[in-house]
């Protein structure tokens, strides 16, 4: 009996990222509309670098982005198909708090597990976006690879996601106001004083106002100050930081934890799905902290 790790399209694990890692980590596509054209996420057919130069000046241009959640058709599809390979199976989904993807999966866990008699799917709900359920992913293939049984891998990666940070900061709290995820006192607010926002995820699966600073700058030093205060620094961990077409402040903040001692960092382009929620400009960072949420 084998164990097959899943994650959907916001967990930022591009099909290059799995190639260049060697991860065997299956991910589930989300559909993506800019304008009138329709994407698959992640098709490997798309050059994520240049797609998401292009993507995200549409975006700032004022292009309609859409994005739909996995169906639990869709997941039961993929569950039954593993468990036919003689896998068990553990799903990650985007936090439950800002998706119903994790409630898609849940549906389909249930079916599947019904008919098998057996606890044969687990979906664990990330509690973040991008590389914070990526992380999370990469580590249950770890313990995967160690040898660890279906029940250890899910009691730990329980845990473990509650050590994850997801830290990041806007250019343009617009895109937060257009999901409902900020309300319009404070948008306006921030707009005018041209303050950035910090954002996290908090225990409730949602995201959380983490601190604000005068100018992106700023905020990146503010952003920097966060990762040195969190970051467990006894563990060999690599470093997340994902941008939104802004690759310069991806490099000011990688440099600024770089000096404070942090060893491996590696910087990518932001997912796509969550990606299109908080809009051009923002950047964020991912790692695992000394306590846990």
């Amino acid at each position: 009996m084998g164990i097959k790790i899943i994650a959907d399209a916001a967990s930022n694990l591009f099909g290059s990222i799995l190639k260049e890692k060697n991860l065997d980590i299956k991910v589930m596509s989300l559909h993506l509309t800019v304008g009138d054209k329709e994407y698959l996420c992640y098709d490997d057919e798309i050059d994520i670098k240049e797609f998401s130069k292009s993507y995200y000046e549409q975006i700032a241009e004022g292009a309609e982005v859409k994005t739909s959640l996995v169906g639990p058709g869709q997941f039961e599809e993929v569950f039954k198909e593993e468990i036919k390979r003689g896998n068990k199976v553990i799903c990650f989904t985007m936090a439950k708090g800002i998706s119903g993807t994790y409630n898609s999966a849940c549906v389909a866990r249930d079916t599947v597990n019904e008919e098998t008699k057996e606890e044969s799917v687990v979906v664990i709900d990330s509690m973040t976006a991008g590389f914070g359920e990526g992380l999370q992913a990469i580590r249950a293939y770890e313990l995967v690879l160690e040898g660890k049984s279906f029940e250890e891998i899910v009691k730990e990666c329980e845990t473990f996601k509650r050590f994850v940070r997801s830290d990041f900061t806007v250019d343009n709290i617009k895109y937060l106001l257009k999901t409902g995820r900020v309300g319009k006192a404070l948008a306006r607010f921030v707009h005018l004083l041209n303050i950035k926002i910090l954002l996290k995820r908090n225990e409730e699966s949602k995201i959380a106002f983490s601190g604000s600073a005068i100018g992106m700058n700023n905020a990146i030093k503010q952003l920097s100050k966060v990762v040195i205060d969190k970051i467990d620094m006894d563990k060999d961990q690599i470093v997340y930081i994902t941008h939104c077409n802004v690759m310069e402040n991806a490099l000011k903040l990688k440099e600024i934890i770089e000096k404070a001692g942090v060893k491996n960092i590696e910087i990518y382009d932001y997912d796509l799905i969550s990606g299109a929620h908080i809009g051009p400009g923002s950047l964020a960072v991912f790692y695992v902290a000394k306590e846990s949420y």
